[in-house]
């Protein structure tokens, strides 16, 4: 029977190769087998490809399965073997299924997928990766379960190369697996990406007399080929792509050192007979470097899943208008996301299925992986959500083993901060040995077991026993070692020192919410948020839960203002006053603008507009990050987080990624960097800022008030150019404190005298504001080139409702309609805007360089701004919901309760910032009760002498921006 399934259970080696010879000279399908596997999982492949005939060796003739064993024959004597079959081989058709290959199952049922032999074929024959000549000395790797077989196998075959087997276990002692490539003379190879990383780490030289290596199974790392590029490079290393679906590999890409110092490896361009497309959710091609999934077809694409017609049409789909006859073509949906490089090769960003949501944060673990890897520090890594028991909040965690003795979490954690979001920051847990898959891969599923049996249920510990060896400790101490320990799950306490640092160990504002409430449980002591965050070593913050407990902490807010004070009186007079007026910036040979704060809400829209203005040529945007792959690869993700359509490939290419860091001197740049950005920009937007709610001005300085100062300066580096600089209504503090002074904010009033009154009980991103606004003030009205836009509480986009869902806006919005109830503040507002109207003012009022020299408030008119009690109202009716309104403290109460109840709240780690009392018994919230009004007189004046006004839309938000909002919001899963 044609295409009859024949299993195949033998050793590693000859055996099952010239079984499979055997199974396609007749006609019938390879159904390869595991020998390793138990026998009730071979039972169920069997079944699933309906064989009854399985080919077995001496090695496996005794398992215990159902089909008839047909034994593989070894002649002593070649010369006594079978002379031939008369009508053997039988002459096949190029779309005849050749294999059966199993998925590792990780539904509970594995799949079969059916292999065609042009699929083998096609890569026999393609330039790039097939073996130069029948002279080639192939080296039999891989499980011959997985599809990367069929190079070491068929592949050597078609050409007439010579096949040596090597010993797989051999392959995890790097020092004898290069020796044993060396003696058996191995030209051509492919590894699994993972085995490769453990070999290049050791012995870079391994691979050095090879001609052709090819790196399969899982993306490489970055760092390995930089070594073995280096050290001892074979004839082409070459990164090869592609599903058991698309047969063996789909795409790839030969490695070069230029690769490396880009940042990036591309998994390249289609390969011999094989075509594909990066599409978005309407299966339309994306433009340029947008990111969509990538979709595969041509001559490998397999036939489905073996009976499983459900499985394959979801997978495999009819795609219409990628043609040039505009035809359906078949094309397999990979669940990968990528885009294309300006050399038109596929770059990989990872799995769509990869993606995780933690504390209200869409999280892509490859991507967590990679930055890892790309560190140098790790040999092996597996990303994972974990639920551990006594967690009322799934915990965001690498397990990881290290590349040597002498690499320490503390370093690895400060690599990882630097290159992710705080939300993307693992805790990290150290593996003596990494569990891999029959085929080398890391076994995510084996390290998550492996991790959820190593973490304890803290809610088990008693935080008045004494843990060993501690003696030494004070009670103080001794608690805390207990509560840090409870609040990072994965840090042990014999792991936790008197100078260890709470946030050196990985904690996060989410720890720091959890820390704060087992301090006042275990201790009846209440502590500012700042306070952890000034006292973060466990000595420091022991000695000060002592003080707190023998006496009254003094009044510190005299020592904040002063530090403030201090700030904004001095940091400004180290920077320079330009002589003469700024650039013109739409003037011919100008419009280059350099953008900090792209990779944020309002920075993503305000990038869309100006790359869409005729007068911009391009925009420079600063990334924090350490490489451009990384910095775009933020970028696209932040494009993709707001829903901004797909950019022509026109308008991406005036996008240039910077990597840098605002903190630092020079932007972490180059000298020669440095100069070049600044003599060639014309215009500067800063609109980066750290916002973090629980966190005092100290913690906020570096990023929020040196990296102003460090624009300031680049602003008057080489030539004066106009900088646009984005503040907040913040930088006013709680007006509701001075309502009887104060009625309304002018944009021409000084900030100075809130100082007094306001700004100490802000929180820290809201004094970083008023010492940020007032050093550009100062500058400002001594003919610094600026101007300061104080921004409300941008909300969403007025098109289609998309806003940040990891604001205190959205974050609170969400809590309450999902518990509802709201808190009852009258006569408070957050001046909602939409980010449309906010992108299109800024940019039409920076069109003007006589616009400079003042604040603007961008703000809603007066009369039309909704206060919080209407906005509930509106949310209940918009979402039909019913919502009660409680005194302040009652709502916070009810949070704090519904938090221990396990309901996962988005205002979790804001709980103490919600919770502190900072004016008498009133929390800092509820400071703003009537609050002074905004006037925007500047800013309506500016926008009424620009070009395009009349198609600005209102600054208020309406009900009908709010009911796509709401629909946005309740629609985020």
């Amino acid at each position: 029977m044609p295409e009859y399934p024949v299993g195949i259970l033998t050793g590693f080696g000859a055996h099952h190769i010239v079984a499979q010879l055997a199974v396609v000279y007749a006609g019938a399908t390879c159904v390869p087998l595991d020998p390793i596997r138990p026998d009730r999982d071979l039972e169920l492949q069997l079944q699933l490809a309906k064989s009854r005939l399985l080919i077995t060796d001496e090695s496996c003739h005794g398992r215990g399965l159902s089909a008839h064993k047909i034994p593989v024959v070894v002649s002593r004597d070649p010369a006594d073997g079978e002379k031939g079959v008369p009508g053997l081989p039988r002459t096949l058709p190029s779309d005849f299924r050749s294999h059966i290959l199993f998925t590792s199952g990780t539904t509970g049922k594995p799949k079969g997928v059916q292999i065609h032999a042009r699929g083998i074929m096609r890569l026999a024959r393609d330039e790039t990766c097939k073996p130069d000549s029948s002279e080639e000395v192939i080296g039999h790797l891989n499980n011959t379960c997985f599809d990367l077989s069929l190079v070491d196998t068929w592949v050597a075959l078609l050409h007439g190369a010579t096949i040596t087997i090597l010993d797989r276990q051999e392959a995890l002692s790097p020092d004898i697996f290069a020796r044993t490539l060396k003696e058996r003379q191995v030209t051509y190879l492919l590894i699994p990406a993972a085995l490769f990383r453990v070999i290049a780490a050791a012995c870079p030289m391994a691979f050095s007399e090879c001609k052709t290596l090819i790196l399969g199974a899982e993306a490489p790392d970055m760092n390995s080929c930089k070594v073995v590029l280096e050290n001892g490079p074979p004839g082409r290393l070459i990164n090869g792509y592609g599903p058991t679906e698309s047969c063996i590999l789909a795409l790839a890409h030969v490695i070069t050192l230029d690769d490396v110092a880009k940042g990036f490896l591309p998994i390249g361009k289609p390969i011999n007979q094989t075509v594909s497309y990066v599409l978005d959710e309407s299966l339309r091609r994306v433009a340029g470097k947008n990111t969509g999934e990538l979709y595969l077809g041509g001559q490998g694409l397999s036939r489905g899943y073996l009976d499983n017609p459900e499985a394959t049409q979801k997978a495999f789909i009819p795609v219409s208008g990628l043609t040039c006859s505009g035809d359906a073509i078949s094309l397999y949906r990979t669940g990968d996301l990528a885009y294309t490089d300006d050399a038109n090769n596929v770059v990989w960003l990872g799995r769509k299925d990869r993606e995780v949501k933690i504390r209200g944060y869409r999280i892509n673990l490859d991507v967590i992986e990679t930055e890892l890897y790309l560190t140098g520090l790790i040999k092996t890594v597996a990303a994972v959500r974990a639920e551990p028991l006594g967690s009322n909040a799934p915990l965001l965690v690498a397990c990881i083993t290290y590349a040597s003795p002498e690499s320490s979490n503390d370093a690895l954690l400060a690599e990882a901060r630097a290159r992710l979001p705080s939300y993307m920051v693992p805790q990290l847990v150290q593996f003596e040995k990494m569990p891999l898959t029959p085929n080398g891969k890391v076994n995510r599923k084996e390290a998550h077991k492996l991790l959820m049996a190593m973490l304890h249920d803290p809610q088990s510990r008693d935080v008045r026993d004494e843990p060993r060896a501690v003696l030494d400790l004070t009670a103080s101490e001794k608690v805390l070692r207990v509560l840090w320990s409870r609040s990072l799950f994965t840090v042990p306490e014999e792991h936790i020192r008197l100078e260890s640092d709470f946030f050196t160990l990985g904690a996060t504002s989410l720890h720091v919410a959890s820390l704060i409430a087992g301090i006042r449980a275990e201790l009846d002591i209440s502590l500012p948020v700042r306070q952890i965050y000034e006292h973060s070593t466990l000595h420091a913050l022991a000695s000060l839960l002592d003080r707190k407990k023998s006496e009254h902490a003094a009044d510190d807010l005299d020592k904040i203002k002063d530090v403030l004070r201090n700030d904004a009186e001095t940091l400004w007079r180290d920077i320079p006053i330009p002589k003469g007026p700024p650039v013109d910036w739409l003037s011919t040979g100008e419009g280059k603008v350099f953008l900090t704060g792209a990779t944020g809400f309002v920075g993503a829209y305000l990038l869309f507009e100006l790359i869409q203005s005729p007068e911009v040529r391009a925009v420079r945007c600063l990334v924090r990050a350490k490489t451009p792959r990384s910095a775009f690869k933020k970028l696209s993700q932040n494009f993709h987080k707001y829903r901004l359509p797909n950019l022509s490939e026109e308008l991406m290419s005036k996008i240039v990624v910077v990597p840098g860091d605002l903190s630092q001197a020079r932007l972490g740049l180059s000298e020669a960097e440095y100069h070049e950005l600044a003599t060639w920009t014309s215009i500067i937007y800063h609109l980066a800022a750290q916002v973090n709610y629980n966190e005092p001005y100290t913690a906020t300085r570096d990023a929020n008030i040196s990296g102003t100062l460090n624009i300031l300066r680049l602003a008057v580096c080489s030539r004066s150019k106009p900088l646009h600089y984005t503040s907040s209504i913040a930088a006013f503090g709680p007006t509701g404190l001075i309502r009887e002074q104060v009625k309304e904010l002018s944009e021409d009033d000084p900030l100075t005298p809130y100082l007094e009154t306001t700004i100490p009980y802000e929180m820290g991103y809201g004094q970083s504001q008023w010492v940020s606004d007032e050093v550009v003030s100062h500058l400002m009205r001594r003919g610094f080139p600026a101007a300061v836009y104080r921004l409300g509480v941008v909300l969403c986009n007025s098109g289609d409702g998309v806003g940040n869902p990891d604001d205190f806006a959205s974050r609170l919005l969400a809590d309450c309609l999902r518990l509802g109830i709201y808190p009852s503040l009258p006569n408070q507002r957050k001046e909602l805007l939409p980010v449309d109207y906010v992108a299109s003012a800024m940019r039409l009022i920076s069109l003007r360089n006589d616009n400079l020299g003042k604040a603007y408030h961008i703000t809603p008119d007066a009369q039309s701004s909704i206060d919080m009690n209407e906005l509930f109202r509106l949310a209940a009716k918009l979402c039909h919901v019913d919502l009660v309104g409680l005194p302040y403290a009652e709502w916070v109460e009810r949070l704090r309760r519904a938090d221990q109840s396990g309901a996962n709240l988005l205002l979790k780690p804001l709980l103490p910032m919600l919770e502190e009392r900072v004016y008498g018994e009133r929390a800092r919230w509820e400071l703003y009760e009537g609050m002074a009004r905004f006037k925007n007189d500047n800013t309506a004046a500016a926008l009424k002498k620009a070009e395009g006004y009349e198609g600005l839309r209102p600054a208020a938000i309406d009900a009908n921006d709010l009911r796509k909002y709401f629909h946005f919001l309740l629609g985020v899963d």
